[in-house]
């Protein structure tokens, strides 16, 4: 078996496979996971990088790559524990066991589970409900929770009265506010 030099698999991981992790943290619009059926290693991880994991009943997860004695190389270390916490992504890691999906939803690995029919329309119902909202808006509350999760409350607090200042300035907000005191459906067009 031919195992690369350590340095060669490094600069392959940095320009490879984890750039995934880095473009979905960068993702400005909110992103969504259907998860229908195995998602293991890898592909735990890249649902973990969702910001909402959708799962039909057939759904399983693992955190396998001690299986094959391997670590999470690709953003999974990172994500997994700020989706379930410290001590259960630790648990999934060590012990590699199969999650199914009714324990996913109890671990908050899922938000939903739904039957298996049911997985596509109730992700495009939950994306439905956030296209309704002014994108400018929507687009800052994502980073400032990704952005606020690793800093002090005062920055974070600092944070959030720039982005605020931002989305008062947006034709989509006043038409937000005035939809509201005319108790009408507001129209926004993204400016």
């Amino acid at each position: 078996m031919f195992v690369s030099k350590p340095a060669t698999t490094r600069r392959s991981y940095l320009s490879g496979i984890q750039r995934i992790p880095e473009a979905m943290y960068d993702l400005e619009v909110p992103s969504i996971a259907a998860v229908n059926g195995a998602a293991v290693g890898a592909g735990c991880d890249l649902s973990m990088m969702c910001d909402i994991r959708v799962a039909s009943e057939k759904a399983q997860f693992a955190e396998s790559f001690l299986r094959v004695g391997l670590i999470s190389g690709d953003g999974g270390a990172w994500y997994l524990p700020r989706v379930i916490g410290l001590s259960k992504a630790m648990e999934m890691t060590f012990t590699a066991e199969f999650i199914d999906a009714k324990r996913a939803l109890e671990m908050g690995l899922c938000s939903h589970l739904v039957p298996h029919d049911q997985l596509m329309t109730k992700a495009r119902e939950i994306a439905g409900k956030i296209a309704q909202h002014p994108t400018h808006s929507v687009r800052l509350n994502k980073k400032l929770m990704r952005d606020s999760y690793g800093i002090p409350l005062k920055a974070a607090l600092e944070l959030a009265s720039c982005m605020q200042a931002i989305v008062q300035s947006t034709d989509d907000q006043l038409e937000a506010a005035k939809a509201l005191v005319e108790k009408r459906k507001p129209v926004f067009k993204g400016s």
